[in-house]
Parts: C-alpha cells; sequence; structure tokens
C-alpha cells in the first residue's frame, strides 16, 4: 500500500503520532506533505493574535518556549527512529520519507498525488480542506483522525470543548474525508477517559496517542479489506469554532487549565 499523509507544520504533539505510524508502516509512507500551522485562522498573524487571546500570556509563553526548544533540537540534533522526535520533518529523515513543505494545498498537492501515486491519503491535523478532485484521486479513499466523538464536537479544538462543557469522556475517531468538515462515514473509533487533573495539554496529548493507535489499526483494516462503515450522521452533530473570551472565562472557571 502506498500511503501519502498530509498534515500541518506543528512540533509539540503531532511528532511522536507520525513515528507510531511510519514505525508501523515501513516502506509504505510515500511522502508527508506540510502546511502551514496557523493557515487554518487566515494566517500567521491572525493565528498568533487569537492563541494569545485564549492561551494568555503565560500560556502562549510556555507554548513558545516549548516550540522554540524543539526547533533548536531539530535543528541540531540528528534523527534516529528510536526518537525522541522534535519535529514532523525529524521524523520523515528518520525514515527517508520525502517531505514537502506547501503553503496551499488546493493548488501544490496535485503534482506531489502526480509524482507519488499513492492509493491511501492520510490526514493528520490537516488545517486545509481538501477538495473533491484531490479526495477522488485515491483508490482506497481519504481518511482524517479527529480528537473527538463524531458525530459531536466538529470543529476546532475539541480538547478545550469537550473539558470547557464539563465532559468525563472523548474519543478519538478515524473517518473518511468528505466535503464538510468532520463529515465523511466513521471507520473506527475509540473511547479516551477525561480525569478531573486533565489539562488541555495533558489531554492533547493522550488523544494524539490514541489516535495514532487507531489509526495504525484502521488503515491495517483498509489494506485487509476488513473495514467496516458506519454513519456520520449530520442531524446529530455538533460543531465548535475557535474559543472566544467568553469561552476561556467559562473554561478557567470550570476549574480547568491549559498547563
Amino acid at each position: 500500500m502506498r500511503i501519502i499523509i498530509v498534515t500541518q507544520d506543528e512540533r509539540l504533539y503531532l511528532p511522536r503520532s507520525f513515528a507510531r505510524v511510519c514505525a508501523e508502516f515501513p516502506g509504505s509512507v510515500e511522502a508527508i506533505v506540510s502546511a502551514p500551522a496557523l493557515s487554518t485562522h487566515g494566517g500567521a498573524v491572525r493565528g498568533l493574535w487569537r492563541h494569545l487571546r485564549l492561551f494568555g500570556i503565560r500560556g502562549t509563553g510556555i507554548l513558545s518556549l516549548r516550540v522554540a526548544d524543539a526547533w533548536l533540537r531539530a535543528r541540531f540534533r540528528q534523527p534516529g527512529r528510536e526518537g525522541p522526535f522534535y519535529s514532523i520533518e525529524h521524523v520523515a529523515r528518520a525514515w527517508d520519507i520525502p517531505y514537502h513543505r506547501v503553503t496551499r494545498l488546493g493548488d501544490e498537492l496535485g503534482p506531489i498525488l502526480d509524482r507519488y501515486d499513492p492509493e491511501l491519503l492520510v490526514s493528520i491535523s490537516c488545517p486545509q480542506i481538501l477538495g473533491k478532485s484531490v479526495r477522488d484521486r485515491l483508490p482506497l479513499g481519504s481518511i482524517n483522525v479527529h480528537g473527538a466523538p463524531l458525530p459531536r464536537y466538529r470543529g476546532l479544538m475539541p480538547a478545550f470543548w469537550v473539558l470547557r462543557n464539563g465532559e468525563t469522556t472523548t474519543a478519538v475517531t478515524v473517518h473518511e474525508l468528505a466535503a464538510k468538515l468532520d463529515d465523511g462515514d466513521i471507520l473506527a473509533q475509540r473511547v479516551v477517559p477525561i480525569g478531573p487533573d486533565d489539562t488541555w495539554d495533558s489531554l492533547v496529548r493522550r488523544t494524539k496517542e490514541a489516535g495514532a493507535g487507531l489509526l495504525v489499526e484502521t488503515i491495517r483494516q483498509i489494506a485487509d479489506g476488513t473495514v467496516t462503515r458506519r454513519p456520520n450522521p449530520e442531524a446529530e452533530a455538533t460543531y465548535f469554532s475557535f474559543p472566544t473570551a467568553q469561552d476561556r472565562r467559562a473554561f478557567l472557571a470550570a476549574g480547568r487549565r491549559f498547563f
């Protein structure tokens, strides 16, 4: 099976997930394509401002220091397959996988698909919607990993919203890509418990880890022809966008913390 992975250029939570997938399917991942991490928010400046308002000065400082530390470690350390990994490109180099940075997937992904002719496209935290012309090119389909119990909690930052809403469990879901965000048939889903001491940071880490494991199982089922599908009904869907200042206050008032 020839796999191409489409993602965002993120250093803190995704590299371990990528390492898990690459380790389980050596020689099958043809390429990794990465779009800018903040392109979901309409650009770097707007994205940084929205994150500053959400996380506050302290939280933004923590994230910034972690990103800077990961950047330095990735720049000056040669990755091995045992890790640790400080960027997705770090993972790609460890497994000798071509790594492509793009700005606009709609314009730049087509020639990459022409070059590698993949059978399956895997979206992991991809910040841009992939059109039908892309999805229809993959003979084994295009799938996405979402850190929420679809059809509930479609949209952005599901770890924040389940904590803000007082949920005691969440889930990770692998589903087929469709025209609408977090739509498409559900291929697999796994419950993730939420503890009273969970922070946004700890829950993101645990859902990314659980999502990687579920993705590996789903890819194997697709390869074996044993994958099953169930509806992801629009009538039961709830959708959440980027949190507002009011949502941040409610999150903190509920006793939840970011870090």
